[in-house]
């Protein structure tokens, strides 16, 4: 047994140094940031990850670059000019991340699979699809065109139309009057695709589309690259969100009444939650309670500040309220809710735990049925009867912690006297859980 602890002794050793190789950059970080900005750089770490993962996978934004489109698109080349357009990256299926990707610095392009994680569903005829060029060497390697001819179909233009196995197509309502171009008889030309009669020139390939411009005598698009294949696809082109006065849905989602609703729902709750209150979680009997703040309670909130444009309502003993604790420090919340348990110009005081008003027990139920006792971390605060520590000043509170945890002080006991613009709102109805639902009691 002797034999088998040394033996295990350098093991133990090499581990706990591995151990305190990594934890060692930490606590300088932490030393370095102090917890809450490890805890800030933490939180955007995360933010950053769960972007590119939706990036990735469901939806991304673009920058139409030229007037290959127009009048569907309006492109421009310059930073902070061109239609802004959402795609949806979900609807044709998965793809393999950063395939296809030009590594920085460099004109090599990162191409390491030729399919998709999942197909979801095939592109159709006149979809407008954003892809990866097949160019080598292309200006721009990120393209936006619309789907015109199918797999399998012998693609010939001609007339200003295309005709897809000898059959115009006819374009659809929503889409601008195009004039599809080729080139005059007798004149030399890049254009191949969808113009020359060979097999090799048209027809679609399985897997494979031709995709057009809008703007067919002033784009570079299919006629002259060829087929693009489908694991090139990047997405479709859901809807332009900027400008504001270009604002277009392709899809017609946002004219479904789910969507709408949806779009009602949150544009209310993003209202209620700037102008008049907000949902808070606390702590109570160690389970999670929720409760709705009226941030009107105490005067009229100015939105996305701190401050108030006007006063009015007087805290009452009793009330659930949010606040900002009149100290800070890095072991103290941004945020805190208790019960208001002291008024201006009375004593408060904790009598083995149990509060005393002006010397007598208070006379709320919600707070005389509660023991608040002492312990380490308590603050000085309704512990001593002298003035400095027992008598609130005016235009401020007395709180008490709405957490039943023995070990719970973060409220004034600690943080001290709060005044009343520290008040963020007061708690006027629980929503959860099913079994507290109602007033704050």
């Amino acid at each position: 047994m002797a034999a088998n602890r040394k033996k295990s002794a350098p093991n133990e050793k090499v581990k706990t140094a591995s151990v305190a190789s990594v934890a060692a950059p930490w606590r300088l970080l932490v030393s370095i940031l102090g917890p809450g900005g490890v805890e800030w750089i933490k939180s955007m770490l995360i933010a950053i990850l769960v972007a590119l993962a939706i990036r990735w996978a469901f939806v991304e934004p673009f920058r139409i670059p030229s007037g290959s489109m127009e009048p569907t698109f309006y492109g421009d080349p310059h930073i902070l000019k061109g239609d802004r357009v959402f795609v949806n990256k979900f609807v044709y299926g998965l793809r393999y991340p950063l395939n296809g990707i030009r590594i920085p610095l460099t004109n090599y392009h990162l191409n390491y699979a030729k399919d998709r994680i999942w197909r979801r569903s095939k592109p159709q005829r006149w979809d407008i699809v954003v892809f990866k060029s097949v160019e080598e060497n292309a200006v721009h390697t990120t393209l936006v065109k619309r789907v015109v001819g199918l797999p399998s179909e012998r693609i010939h233009i001609a007339n200003g139309k295309v005709y897809a196995n000898g059959v115009p197509l006819e374009l659809p309502p929503d889409m601008p009057p195009v004039q599809y171009t080729s080139p005059r008889p007798g004149y030399s030309t890049d254009m191949k695709y969808g113009i020359l009669t060979e097999d090799a020139y048209s027809v679609v390939p399985e897997n494979s589309y031709l995709l057009l411009g809008d703007n067919s005598s002033q784009s570079r698009d299919g006629r002259y690259f060829g087929w693009v294949p489908y694991e090139r696809i990047l997405g479709r082109v859901s809807c332009i969100w900027l400008p504001i006065i270009r604002r277009r849905d392709f899809t017609g989602f946002s004219r479904t009444w789910w969507w709408q609703t949806v779009v009602a729902v949150v544009g209310v709750l993003f209202v209620g939650r700037v102008f008049f209150g907000r949902s808070w979680r606390y702590e109570r009997g160690g389970k999670s309670n929720h409760a709705y703040i009226d941030r009107w309670a105490y005067g009229l909130p100015a939105p996305f500040t701190k401050l108030r444009l006007m006063s009015w309502g007087q805290p009452r003993r009793g009330d659930l309220v949010l606040y900002r604790p009149p100290k800070e420090g890095k072991d103290i919340p941004h945020y805190l809710v208790g019960r208001i348990a002291g008024l201006p110009g009375e004593r408060v005081f904790l009598d083995g735990g149990k509060l005393e008003v002006n010397g007598a027990p208070v006379g709320s139920p919600v707070l005389a049925e509660r023991l608040f006792p002492s312990g380490d971390g308590v603050g000085p605060y309704a512990r001593s009867k002298g003035k400095e520590y027992s008598l609130v000043p005016e235009g401020r509170v007395f709180i008490l912690t709405e957490d039943d945890d023995p070990e719970a002080h973060l409220d004034s006991r600690t943080v001290g006297w709060v005044p009343r613009a520290k008040l963020v709102g007061r708690g006027t109805a629980v929503w959860w859980p099913p079994h507290r639902v109602g007033r704050p009691s």
